[in-house]
């Protein structure tokens, strides 16, 4: 009988045996043995299955991602011993093998004696029918300056090719900016004038992760920025996972819990929250006044780790080597001003401003082209919402160098196909853009600047009607796929939940220009569907990162790892009473159907909404005083027949507007009751590249199918005969259905916690598509 020592002998025989060839330029797949040369049994695990999965396959990151470097973890087991092993594999970007079938054109104009920026990106058509972005090489430099007016060419190639592009410039006496006005039609309530009902999921989350919020230890959220600033931890532990001493985006998840907390406290208000938010306010800015008097730092800095990496980002070093330092100190500004608007802390906008200042000084020294090619870079370039977080700063100070630095940002190969109306966001990393986006929108909101608005109105209405699953979620291992592609990639990453909670905070803002329930349809889809099925049923602060739509998909619920979907997983189901209702001088809307009570108090009235989970289409609305408005209920997407409309107890014959939107002018005394009886049924919504892929839904709600098979689910099921084969029933969540043939249950996917389930299947009989 061998020993644990015998054993532990052969497990490093294997070990030192192993070869895998050479991992520092890997093209082709690697072969990876399950047994060792003496004996012991291999498994292994990647850290980045979309580039090497678990058995060696090799997918190389595409042209222009960069090389990546991923571990790839061996387990060895020999009777009583295992051991571990970390291989660092290398593997190559493609090489630059695009074959074009057509350039989009490339028109701008130019004022007189102004300078005049090319643009560093052009739309381009591949021959597998792709549209994507390229990077171009202008002859003589980007930067142009003309002294006469007329039609001017510039010519280049696209890089790393030598495919040829030409931009027509028509040079005028005067080039005038179009405006429009940027005030909003409607706007949100304050947080503090919605309260959730107590018994709904969103309450309930809501609790869980003000639980959880109170059990952080603050010093230890601290722990980075005083290390930085070579000050006392005062003993707290370190931070673990991304925000690790060692991991280059630590502090993140600090402007992530400053947001939490100043979110938590509006909805709440709740003093010990508010107490804590105070609390790190204060330690910040002693951080802040640390670094200002530290060599080799400049005024106004604030972080978890130093300048370098902002330096190396200026080289172009690219990720990981380095790890998105802008999008790391968009969070902690991000912060400062959500404490500041939400507690009124002078402090945290004089912390947000300095450290507006820093930026502007960092980058005002940096051209044209170094600012474009950063941002343009994959995750190393990555930079939030910087724009976002320093528009809000102008308005704040009204310091013109915070707008200026605000622009700064402006993304070449985001916004260009954008103003052109160009859907090229296939390859696009999907939650590296979004937050550009809600910028654009802010910097318009600033300035007027129409080309920012009509960037972000395009922007949602691609994403909405090309790139998102059922569910809401978009993008497929954090990326953008080409336009429909959704049935062609359903995976175990999936939806990253990072990208819906700023998906809905661009839909927020957009339905304040153009209040439709288009908006608020997909708001719905998403928050119902998504955001609340990412956070653990535990006051664990846990939350998914991806959100796995293959059959037999699993969340996983990130608790300790301080992901980035974790850091907006704490601020999330915060969120939920910001778009319930929304109002204008005359009109009270409606928009979601969450039990609820708002306290209107320009008006100087309660409404009381109640929404019942188990049968969606009822909802109650009750008046509490007197007063005269229209009251704007939205008609939603999965209620096609309409719906009827009771005014205590009497039927209206009113009919939705082209807004979407029933209509209710009256003046309203206290204790009228409306009530909607909406068209809620059993439907199925298809894939749009794969019609007989389809995910089942009941009203607002995504079903999922409990079931741990890891084939698709074949369900012989007609659209026309949904209701006759299910059961509705009332689970242990207050809503499921039993498929009858099968005996399958399907219940929200909110509702789903540990088990296997399944949110696309394949339907016989199903070609349309509702959604």
């Amino acid at each position: 009988m061998s020993s644990i020592h015998d054993d532990e002998m052969i497990v490093l025989k294997d070990m030192e045996a192993l070869y895998l060839g050479n991992l520092g330029t890997v093209e082709f797949d690697i072969n990876l043995p399950r047994e060792g040369k003496y004996g012991s049994q291999i498994s292994w695990q990647s850290g980045d299955s979309r580039f090497i999965k678990d058995d060696g396959k090799v997918t190389r990151p595409k042209y222009g991602l960069g090389t990546r470097t991923v571990p790839l973890i061996a387990t060895f087991r020999y009777g009583e011993s295992i051991k571990e092993q970390v291989y660092h594999v290398t593997i190559l970007e493609e090489e630059n093998n695009i074959k074009v079938s057509r350039i989009y054109p490339i028109s701008l104009r130019a004022e007189l004696g102004e300078v005049v920026y090319l643009p560093s990106v052009v739309v381009v058509e591949t021959e597998e029918h792709e549209v994507i972005t390229h990077a171009v090489n202008w002859e003589g430099g980007e930067e142009r300056l003309f002294q006469e007016t007329g039609p001017e060419a510039a010519r280049g190639f696209l890089k790393d090719t030598e495919i040829p592009v030409t931009a027509e410039i028509l040079v005028q006496a005067k080039v005038d900016q179009e405006k429009m006005d940027p005030l909003p039609s409607v706007k949100s309530f304050s947080p503090s004038t919605v309260r959730l009902g107590s018994d709904t999921a969103f309450q309930a989350a809501q609790n869980r992760s003000l639980a959880f919020l109170k059990s952080v230890n603050d010093d230890q959220m601290l722990y980075n920025f005083r290390a930085a600033a070579g000050l006392d931890t005062k003993g707290a532990p370190e931070m673990l996972g991304w925000d690790s001493p060692d991991c280059l985006l630590r502090g993140h998840t600090t402007g992530h819990y400053l947001s939490a907390l100043a979110l938590c406290y509006a909805a709440t208000g709740d003093r010990y929250i508010k107490k804590k938010a105070e609390y790190m306010i204060g330690s910040l800015e002693e951080c802040q006044q640390a670094f200002s008097i530290k060599p080799g730092y400049h005024e106004g800095f604030l972080s978890g780790y130093s300048e370098e990496q902002f330096d190396r980002l200026e080289s172009f070093t690219r990720y990981p080597e380095i790890w998105a330092p802008y999008y790391t100190l968009h969070k902690i500004l991000a912060g400062l001003l959500d404490v500041h608007r939400h507690l009124g802390s002078d402090t945290a906008l004089g912390i947000a401003d300095r450290l507006g200042d820093w930026v502007y000084h960092r980058l005002g020294r940096l051209p044209n082209h170094v600012l474009k090619t950063m941002w343009s870079m994959y995750i190393a370039g990555e930079f939030g919402g910087m724009n976002d977080s320093l528009a809000e700063l102008y308005q704040l100070t009204r310091k013109s160098s915070h707008l200026a630095a605000a622009k700064w940002f402006d993304n070449d190969r985001l916004f260009v196909p954008m103003q052109e109306r160009i859907d090229a966001l296939g390859g696009l990393h999907a939650n590296q853009h979004i937050p550009q986006v809600i910028g654009a929108l802010n910097i318009f909101r600033a300035t007027g600047e129409k080309k920012y608005y009509e960037i972000a109105h395009f922007f949602w209405h691609a994403v909405t009607n090309a790139h998102i699953y059922s569910i809401g979620g978009t993008g497929e291992g954090e990326m953008f796929r080409q336009a429909g592609k959704i049935g062609e990639y359903l995976s175990d990453k999936t939806a990253e939940t990072c990208a819906s909670y700023n998906m809905l905070k661009l839909t927020k803002e957009l339905f304040g220009y153009e209040p439709a329930a288009k908006y608020m349809d997909y708001y719905e889809r998403t928050m119902f569907n998504h955001i609340l099925a990412s956070g653990d049923s535990k006051p664990t602060g846990g939350s998914t990162y991806f959100m796995p739509l293959e059959p037999g998909g699993r969340k996983s619920f990130d608790s300790t790892s301080n992901t980035c979907c974790h850091g907006t997983g704490l601020e999330n189901h915060f969120k939920y009473p910001e778009a319930i209702y929304f109002y204008d001088e005359q009109s009270l809307f409606v928009n979601l159907f969450v039990s609820s009570t708002l306290d209107w108090e320009e008006k100087g009235i309660t409404i009381a909404l109640s929404a019942q989970k188990h049968e969606p289409g009822e909802i109650t609305l009750r008046i509490q005083s007197d007063g005269r408005f229209i009251l704007k209920i939205r008609r939603p997407y999965w209620s096609p027949e309409g719906g009827i409309v009771e005014i205590n107890g009497r039927q209206v014959d009113y009919m939705p507007g082209p807004d979407g939107y029933w209509s209710l002018d009256r003046d309203w005394k206290d204790g009228d009751v409306i009530q909607l009886r909406l068209d809620c049924r059993i439907r199925l919504e298809s894939a749009p590249d794969r019609k007989e892929c389809v995910s089942l839904a009941y009203g607002p709600f995504i079903l999922a199918a409990v079931s741990d098979s890891k084939e698709f689910l074949r369900l012989p099921l007609q659209e026309g005969v949904l209701d006759s084969q299910f059961v509705k029933e009332t689970g242990p969540q207050g809503l499921q259905f039993r498929y009858i043939k099968d005996d399958v249950t399907f219940i929200p996917l909110a509702d789903v916690q540990n088990e296997s389930y399944h949110v696309y299947f394949l339907a016989e009989g199903s070609t349309k598509d509702q959604r």
